[in-house]
């Protein structure tokens, strides 16, 4: 029989601890909350940068101007632009070699924000993440580490491409009651926006209301129209006459089919979020008033 060594035995019990489900989170990051997005602080190859956080982005995206100072190699695919083998860190948490989106954020550069990206895709595909919109702040988990609060309830996730979704019934002041696939999307700032061919399909732009604009990094500043809508409702959460905007033109992704709008800030920042894509799932939990 081999003996072990009392501190031996300390520290593989310590390990085998560490690597257990429920060992805790990898870390807790503060962010900023420029009203309606999250800002977090990121390291790109070593270099200080700040992003937003972003689940409606397929890819991490590094801006133009910062990809240029550090000088990366890029590639064109289709008519968006790539860098390869770039290291993302936020904290103690580290995306090794990605394949990150590089665009121009001259719109936020416009606005006098000092925003150098955003982390989508990756970041969310590889761990748990709970949004603490109260606290400001991150934390992030392995998924075999994580275990879920008494008082959060599940939302199944679905996925377009590398965007989650939720079904949703939207009311109409009429009783109309349609069901409507709801990209879930925290670096939009708004309640919800409707795609254009939902809101023309279903005669929302008849029902009145003002407009209004937002900028967008892809496609510039975009027209809304404003959706007269008596409720929301996801999974067993109602919100009630939330401010609805539609696309007011088919233009980049107001023109989507693959999701009937989106759902953002103003409304995911009632609850502190947890966001599982590892179990196609999020949880809410609502905030304590």
């Amino acid at each position: 029989m081999t003996l072990i060594e009392p501190r031996t035995v300390g520290v593989l019990l310590v390990a085998a601890l560490l690597a257990a489900p429920g060992a805790g989170p990898l870390t807790t990051v503060p962010f900023a909350w420029t009203p309606g997005q999250i800002e977090v602080a990121v390291t790109v190859n070593d270099a200080p940068a700040t992003f937003l956080l972003d689940t409606g982005s397929e890819y991490s995206i590094v801006s133009t101007r910062l990809a240029t100072e550090l000088g990366m190699a890029r590639d064109r695919q289709g008519s968006r632009e790539f860098a390869d083998d770039v290291d993302l860190s936020v904290r103690s948490v580290d995306l090794q070699h990605q394949r990150v989106m590089v665009m121009p954020f001259e719109s936020y550069y416009q606005r006098g924000r000092s925003i150098d990206g955003l982390l989508g895709y990756d970041l969310f595909s590889r761990f748990v993440v709970r949004i603490d919109f109260k606290g400001k702040s991150l934390t992030i988990w392995q998924p075999s580490a994580f275990r879920p609060p008494k008082a959060a309830a599940e939302v199944p996730l679905e996925f377009a491409g590398r965007l989650p979704v939720v079904s949703s019934v939207v009311r109409l002041a009429g009783g109309q009651a349609l069901n409507a696939r709801l990209m879930v999307d925290t670096g939009a700032s708004q309640a919800v926006i409707l795609r254009y061919p939902f809101a023309s399909d279903h005669g929302l732009f008849d029902l009145g209301g003002g407009e209004s604009t937002a900028p967008s990094l892809a496609s510039g500043t975009r027209r809304l129209k404003e959706i007269p809508v008596e409720q929301i409702a996801v999974a067993k959460w109602t919100f009630d006459r939330p401010q609805v905007f539609a696309y007011a033109e088919p233009v980049g992704s107001g023109a989507y089919t693959d999701t009937d709008g989106l759902i953002g800030n103003t409304l995911l920042s009632r609850f502190t979020l947890y966001v599982d894509y590892p179990r196609k799932r999020l949880l809410f939990e609502p905030l304590k008033r």
